[in-house]
């Protein structure tokens, strides 16, 4: 292996490679939950990156102490890491589901089901970031709406822009 001269390559090279690097113990982590990993590196310009999973703490520990068994706290707070990461996991195969079903994909009858496993779970947070996001659509096809029956659907003009500010999370 050489050393990449050029600076905007190498930093270019390195963030390429470095994507790529931390793919590999994140698909490591969706296959096996108990595992744990730790990357450390520094970009060209010695900027630090890393990924650590359950968290920094138990994988330094085991690393400097591999006969050591952690504490009663530090196997919660691993646990806890876990599980959460499990439910974050869990939240983006839904949003998955629902960007099919927004892009007009068929899904099928097990994306449904989680569907509505999903709609079970949802918290009063999520509704109202919903409801904002559906008034938001609902705004818009309204517009659209008025536009084809004024026979104006190759106009360019759009609803004021204090309409969205409401949605500005959107």
């Amino acid at each position: 292996m050489e050393k990449i001269e050029n600076k905007t390559t190498r930093l270019v090279t390195f963030s390429k490679r470095k994507s790529g690097l931390y793919k590999k113990p994140s698909k490591l982590v969706e296959k096996y939950e108990d595992v744990d990993v730790g990357i450390i590196s520094y970009s060209p310009n010695v900027k630090p990156y890393s990924f650590f999973h359950p968290t920094f703490e138990s994988v330094i520990g085991r690393f400097v102490s591999p006969d050591t068994q952690p504490s009663v706290d530090g196997r919660f707070f691993d646990a806890n890491a876990r599980i959460k990461v499990t439910e974050r996991r869990g939240q983006l195969d839904n949003l998955d589901i629902i960007e099919k079903i927004i892009s007009n994909q068929t899904p099928g009858a097990n994306d449904l089901k989680n569907l509505w496993e999903y709609i079970d779970n949802v918290n009063e947070e999520d509704v109202k970031r919903l409801e904002e996001w559906l008034d938001l659509v609902d705004l818009k096809l309204n517009h659209k709406l008025i536009m084809l029956e004024n026979d104006a659907a190759s106009s360019t003009q759009a609803p004021p822009n204090n309409a969205y500010q409401a949605y500005s999370g959107f």
